[in-house]
């Protein structure tokens, strides 16, 4: 069988496996991106673990914009040059996608399973799809139906301005205005953003004080980490809220990224989807857009899989 190597490369961590005509990768592994100095190392070490043959091809989602096959990642040191992957592993094709947007392509294979609504009605047929999700960044993209086909919508909307509904937002924007310059909504909607707001909200540096200590401290109800999640939260629904009025997404907004699973009940009782819908005389539009939980465990690997199978018909 045709072998061809699928890869998630964020900013942390990387996972891959191998797919073909099959929707599903098979020997999957994750990787922190740490231990290893690029990706050609990093494939090197899995194709030497798994040992697998070398890939017939590579389909790898960066968490970056992709311009002439070569990517830089935002919150990594990395490169990636596809047509350097296709000489080093002497494969016929190496291809690059934005990493939502592999996300993106995965929406229309998820099970029921797979995601978990929060809030809105049913999805319209056929109507424009949003997807965000914080992790190491935030990644952003869309999805629309075009010729009996679901195509990705690239974006880097993570690096918009973040917009303030209320003056303690603004206080805290304005002081992060101070340190950073331009205050994007991916420098609090991240893994390192969430560490941002509890510092702003605590008014004091914490040094080495990790999001997911955060996380832990506010399940735990520690008022000021509970304090900054619901921050986190809200500013979340206003961000996902701009992106469904700008797509007209009444598919469905899409909620990814390596935070958001692992504090579902968190996100389902905050104050996002009041947020989310808070749109003046949008709100009954936005009422009626339901927002789903991504909840599976490598979702970009099955958009990968899906835009694969898409570029093999044509070519």
């Amino acid at each position: 069988m045709t072998r061809h190597l699928l890869a998630d490369v964020g900013g942390t961590h990387t996972r891959c496996g191998f797919g073909g005509e099959q929707s599903t990768a098979q020997h999957l592994r994750t990787y922190q991106n740490q231990d290893f100095n690029d990706l050609i190392a990093l494939f090197e070490h899995y194709l030497s673990e798994t040992g697998e043959a070398q890939p017939v091809s590579l389909t790898v989602a960066v968490a970056a914009p992709v311009h002439g096959g070569v990517a830089k990642l935002t919150n990594l040191a990395w490169t990636i040059d596809a047509a350097q992957l296709r000489s080093q592993f002497h494969a016929t094709r190496a291809t690059l996608i934005n990493d939502f947007a592999a996300l993106a392509c995965a929406i229309p294979r998820l099970h029921r399973e797979d995601r978990v609504q929060i809030g809105g009605t049913a999805p319209v047929g056929g109507a424009p799809i949003g997807v965000l999700g914080p992790g190491t960044g935030l990644g952003v993209a869309g999805l629309i139906s075009f010729d009996d086909r679901w195509m990705p919508i690239s974006s880097e909307g993570g690096h918009v301005t973040l917009p303030a509904v209320n003056a303690r937002e603004a206080a805290i924007i304005e002081r992060l205005r101070g340190q950073y310059g331009h205050v994007s909504a991916e420098r609090v909607l991240s893994g390192p953003g969430l560490a941002t707001l509890y510092e702003a909200v605590t008014n004091r540096k914490h040094g080495e004080v990790t999001p997911a200590a955060i996380s832990q401290m506010a399940v735990d109800g520690e008022p000021h980490a509970k304090d900054a999640l619901d921050l986190f939260f809200a500013l979340l629904g206003t961000v996902a809220g701009n992106l469904a009025l700008t797509l007209g997404a009444r598919g469905g907004i899409y909620l990814g990224g390596g935070i958001l699973p692992k504090l579902r009940a968190q996100l389902v009782h905050s104050g996002f989807r009041q947020r989310f819908e808070s749109k003046g005389r949008f709100e009954e539009y936005l009422s009626r857009i339901p927002v789903f939980l991504i909840t599976a465990e490598t979702p970009a690997l099955v958009g990968l899989s899906y835009y694969l199978q898409q570029l093999l018909r044509e070519h």
